[in-house]
C-alpha cells in the first residue's frame, strides 16, 4: 500500500511539473519559470510579446535544449574538467552573493551556466573541431554552391564559406536532434504567459 501511495504522489507531482510546462522534451519538461526567465534575459523590455514571439523564441531555446541533451548523452556532463569549472562557478557565485538574494533564480543561473559549458563543449566536438579539419571539406561545399559566391576565388571568401558551412552543419545536427527526439509544445501554457 505504501509504494502504491508513493507511485501515485510522485505521478502527481510528474505530471503537476508537465503540466507547468511549456514544453517536454524527451521527457524532461521546460518549466514556465525557465522559459519566461529565459525569454526575458535574451528580450528585455516592456513589450508584450505574441504567441509567434514566444513559439519562435522557444523553437530557438529547444534547439539548445537538443544540444545540451546530446552533450549529456555523449557523456560530457561527467567530465571531471566540466565538473570542476562548474564546482568552481558555483562557489563562486555563493560567495558574490549575498544570503538573501539566494531565492528561485539562482538555480536557474547555475543551470544555465551547466548548459551554456555542455553547449560550448559539445560544439567543440560536432562542430569547430571537424570545420578544422576539413579544409577539403569546405572548399568542395564551395563548389557546390559557386551561385551563393559570384565570381568571388575561394580564397578570397574562404571565411564567408567556412561560416555558411558552419551553419549548414549546424543546421543538419538540430534536424537529426529533432528527429531523434521527442518534442511537446504546449500552446495553451504559451498563451497565458501573453495574458
Amino acid at each position: 500500500m505504501r509504494k502504491t501511495c508513493c507511485f501515485i504522489i510522485l505521478c502527481f507531482s510528474y505530471f503537476g511539473t508537465v503540466a507547468q510546462s511549456v514544453a517536454v522534451i524527451n521527457g524532461n519538461p521546460v518549466s514556465q519559470k525557465e522559459f519566461v526567465w529565459v525569454y526575458k534575459k535574451h528580450r528585455p523590455g516592456n513589450l508584450k510579446p505574441t504567441i509567434s514571439d514566444l513559439i519562435s523564441f522557444l523553437n530557438i531555446y529547444i534547439d539548445f535544449k537538443l544540444k545540451v541533451l546530446d552533450a549529456r548523452e555523449t557523456g560530457l556532463d561527467k567530465d571531471s574538467t566540466y565538473l570542476a569549472d562548474v564546482n568552481n562557478y558555483q562557489e563562486a557565485l555563493l560567495a558574490s552573493v549575498p544570503p538573501e538574494a539566494r531565492k528561485a533564480d539562482y538555480s536557474l543561473v547555475i543551470n544555465e551556466y551547466r548548459e551554456a559549458v555542455l553547449l560550448f563543449n559539445i560544439s567543440q566536438i560536432k562542430i569547430w573541431d571537424r570545420i578544422e579539419d576539413n579544409e577539403d571539406t569546405i572548399e568542395e561545399y564551395y563548389k557546390q554552391h559557386t551561385e551563393l559566391y559570384g565570381s568571388h576565388p575561394y580564397d578570397d571568401i574562404k571565411t564567408e564559406v567556412t561560416a555558411d558551412y558552419q551553419k549548414k552543419m549546424e543546421c543538419d545536427w538540430v534536424t537529426s536532434l529533432r528527429s531523434k527526439y521527442t518534442i511537446t509544445i504546449d500552446q495553451d501554457a504559451l498563451k497565458k504567459l501573453i495574458r
